[in-house]
Formats: C-alpha cells, structure tokens, sequence
C-alpha cells in the first residue's frame, strides 16, 4: 500500500527530532564506534573479536583507537608530544640512565612512569614488578583506561535519574527536562567495578571542570573542586593521609598552611617572587579549591590558592604517566632546593626503549 505524504512526514520528523548524543553521554552513544555489532568495524571495514566484541584486541586498545596521538583527546603520542592533563603513556616505553652528581649510576624504567594500562595493539603490557595497585588490591592484570573511566558514562552504578543530559567534564547546569550531567572525564563513580568482577569502587568521582580544548596552561587549565585523593583512594586504599603507608597529606583534610599560600602566590621563577596572588596560577603545580560545586570552578581563572586550597594527588601526579618516576609532574627524588629544571631526564639523560 502506497503511503501517505502526512505519514512520511510524521516519520521523518520523528527520525529527526531524536537529539544526537556525543559519542560518550547518555549510556547509548555510538556503539558501532567501540564495538562489533551485525556488521563489521566500520572505521575501517577490518573487524576484529576483542572483549566485550571491542574492535580493539582489549578494551584500551579500542580507547586508543579515538585517543592516540597529539590532538585534543590524545594521551599516547610516538614522542612524547602528547599534553593534555592526564600525561602521556609513550613514557611507559622509556627508560633512561644516567650518573648523579655524585657519580652514581642512576636509573628510571618505563613501568615506573605511570599507570601500566593493558593495549596490545599499541605495544602497552601490563606492570611487570606489581601484582596489584600499590595500597589496593585492584589486580595489575586488569589495569586498563576502562579500570578508571566508564565509556558508559554512568553514575552511581548506573541509577542516572532522567538520564544523562551532558558530559560533567565542564561545568555547568545540567538542562532541563530531569537529566544530570555526567561525572567528570568519564571516571567511574559509586559502585563502579573498574572491569573487575568482585571490586567496587566506594568513593564517587571527584568535582572538576575541565576547558573545552583540554590544554594544560597557566590560563586555561582543569580546575580541580573536591575529591580527586579520595577517588583514588578507591584503588589505593593506603596512600591518603592517616593511611598506613601515607607519605604526603592528600586529600580534604590536607588545607594549605598560610606560608605555603603566601609562598606560591609570590613565585613567579627561580629566585623571583614577585608574583601576585590573582595571577600566579602555576599549572605544573595544581591545587583542589575546596568547591563541592562543579558550577564554581573556573578553567580560565589565573588566581593562586586561598585558605579553602588543598593539596591533592594530582598536585604532584600525572594520572596517566609522565617521564619521571612515580608518575611525578617532576623528579619526585631530586632536593626540594633544586630547581625543576634539574629534574631527569634532561638533555643529556640518556634513554632506552
């Protein structure tokens, strides 16, 4: 039977009207993008059998697949040129050597740059010294981008109320009509098993508003609320401040004093404080503002810390890797009275792969 104009119409406004998802947000994105579904891969028409049917070989294989190189999103360069936030997981291949002022032979290997996240695909495999997350028990075997962040976007296990409406990544009010927003960076919130059958994680995502180009620079910039130490205590139970092999306050109890206030509010350089607190923002040396409200935050603020400031993991740690050891921003072994261009490697630190 022949169709009706009005009919079609009414279809074709109802096919149209249904509003686009960015790729992660609201649970059922773009499933064709990560997964094998009836067809085959169609990015490049070459499927391949990973779990949970991902086109990559594991599931941070497929990840990288959007996420490798030096673009805005990327976080494995073949150089170590990718700069967003998180670091780069190209560090986890190098290793460098090099003799101290002492003349001590030195050393800094690969796994000991970051998080070793499983990627067959890219050369990536697992840690090979630790078993488990150092304070946790989370398995070594299993660490992945998933064990962190949930392509799924859900929140508190899943129960979203209306739905997800936005990515949480940036601030912001959720719109109208019942939905919320995400949690931030897609990072796995209440009762999220990072992958792993009898693990849940207990501490929701932090508070955080990231700008949209995800540059790192003392203008634009994530700014960091609440609850980045004690989401990470999710996996590394012992390390925030009281626990058992705590080596530095972290976390919501952890306020700068005033004379560490005073002290980054003046430096601007190696032996020049002359620096204002309304512009002495340092990004290599981020700080928690104490806001519980994502709204508040200001990727773009230049401001320095007030008496509500907190000292967090990622003050002095990438989340992902870095060139130094422990995944520090800088060599974490070096005298605090050096500068940090004293930090290895350097320019005559020589590397291996």
């Amino acid at each position: 039977m022949k169709k009706s104009l009005p009919f079609i119409f009414i279809l074709l406004f109802t096919v149209t009207s249904i509003p686009a998802l960015a790729f992660h947000e609201g649970g059922v994105g773009y499933c064709d993008g990560c997964h094998i579904t009836h067809s085959s891969d169609v990015m490049s028409g070459a499927p391949t059998s990973g779990d949970y049917l991902t086109l990559g070989s594991d599931p941070s294989s497929t990840c990288l697949r959007c996420h490798s190189g030096t673009g805005t999103y990327g976080v494995l360069s073949g150089s170590g040129a990718a700069m967003t936030p998180g670091g780069d997981f190209y560090w986890l291949k190098r290793g460098f050597n090099w003799t101290d002022g002492e003349g001590n032979p030195q050393s800094s290997p690969g796994h000991s740059h970051g998080h070793n996240i499983i990627a067959i695909d890219y050369g990536l495999t697992p840690e090979p010294v630790r078993t488990q997350a150092p304070g946790g028990t989370y398995p070594s075997s299993a660490l992945g981008c998933t064990s962190c962040h949930d392509p799924h976007a859900k929140i508190g296990g899943g129960d979203n109320p209306g739905g997800i409406a936005g990515s949480g990544s940036y601030g912001g009010s959720p719109p109208g009509g019942g939905g919320v927003l995400g949690n931030y960076r897609l990072l796995g919130g209440m009762d999220y098993d990072g992958g792993v059958q009898a693990f849940s994680f207990t501490i929701p995502a932090p508070v955080a508003a990231a700008p949209a180009d995800s540059s790192e620079t003392d203008m634009s910039h994530t700014a960091y609320g609440s609850g980045m130490s004690e989401w990470c205590r999710n996996c590394h139970v012992d390390y925030l401040e009281g626990g058992p092999i705590s080596h530095h306050p972290a976390g919501t109890t952890a306020n700068l004093t005033m004379g560490e206030i005073d002290q980054y509010n003046q430096y601007l350089a190696t032996g020049d404080l002359s620096a204002t607190p309304g512009t002495s923002y340092f990004a290599l040396v981020p700080f928690e503002t104490g806001s519980t409200d994502s709204t508040a935050l200001d990727p773009g603020s230049t401001s320095g810390p007030s008496t509500s400031a907190i000292v967090s993991c990622i003050t002095c740690h990438r989340p992902h890797a870095s060139a130094f050891r422990s995944i520090g921003r800088w060599d974490l072994a070096i005298p605090f009275s050096d500068s940090l261009v004293n930090s290895h490697p350097d320019g005559t630190t020589d590397g291996s792969t």
